[in-house]
């Protein structure tokens, strides 16, 4: 299996605003960034190529050939707005792992981001009140603090690419205290459910299939160090058939 994604830069800030699992049909099969890239060119080859989606909160990663623990912009990375290839590790290797049936084979599951800033721990509030206020004004033409952009995704007009969409953002989003974040959340749940793609994710058992459906809270092992163990496990589960399914820990 292989990752590639695309990196862009602003205000001394990383984002990865595009990323892609090539899940190869053996171990020799090995593709370049190009052959990615000529494998998604237009709707008609992404239709054919791309299995499903997968989203989580925000991007962890980094190229190939560089220092996981060290800023990309303080390294001699120059590629942005190139589609290159990203080291498969963190949440990545759990989905490589758990992706074994023939069905993906050959096939591409695209990752999707509800913040595209790669960055640990931007859950905190300092970070999450910018994020509410760029959202409120995401449709109008006010200026937001992140660029719209390469920052968010326009959760109005998104068609996820796949037979299946897996949600992995996490437990973290409130409505209470960032009304603007859940909407945008929701909406891009609610219009996945429309436009029928078959909805999978892992949930809490104690707290109920209804409960983390209205909260749109899909747990993620990234996010919960408790319960790492069991999330990794349910996630393996959901995805020995195909499409995944939606399962408890």
């Amino acid at each position: 299996m292989q990752y590639f994604g695309t990196f862009e830069t602003k205000y001394e800030e990383v984002f990865l605003t595009e990323s892609y699992l090539y899940i190869s049909h053996d171990d020799e099969d090995i593709i370049t960034p190009k052959q990615l890239k000529e494998k998604i060119k237009n709707n008609k080859l992404k239709k054919k190529n791309i299995i499903g989606t997968i989203f989580i909160y925000n991007p962890i990663v980094t190229p190939l050939g560089y220092d996981s623990n060290t800023f990309l912009l303080d390294q001699d990375f120059d590629n942005f707005g190139e589609l290159v290839e990203l080291k498969i590790e963190t949440y990545v290797t759990i989905f490589k792992n758990a992706m074994k049936q023939d069905e993906y084979r050959g096939k591409i599951v695209q990752i999707r981001n509800l913040f595209n800033l790669n960055e640990k721990n931007i859950d905190a509030s300092t970070l999450l009140i910018k994020f509410n206020s760029d959202l409120e004004k995401y449709y109008s033409s006010q200026n937001t603090e992140f660029d719209r952009d390469i920052m968010y995704l326009d959760a109005q007009n998104l068609i996820p690419n796949g037979k299946f969409v897996f949600f992995a953002w996490g437990e973290k989003i409130s409505s209470k205290e960032f009304v603007y974040i859940d909407d945008y959340a929701r909406m891009i749940f609610n219009n996945c459910e429309k436009l029928g793609k078959k909805i999978a994710f892992v949930y809490k058992e104690e707290k109920s299939l209804e409960f983390a459906k209205d909260l749109i809270q899909f747990a993620t092992p990234m996010q919960n160090p408790k319960y790492k163990q069991e999330i990794t496990k349910a996630i393996f589960r959901s995805f020995e058939e195909f499409p995944p399914k939606i399962e408890s820990f």
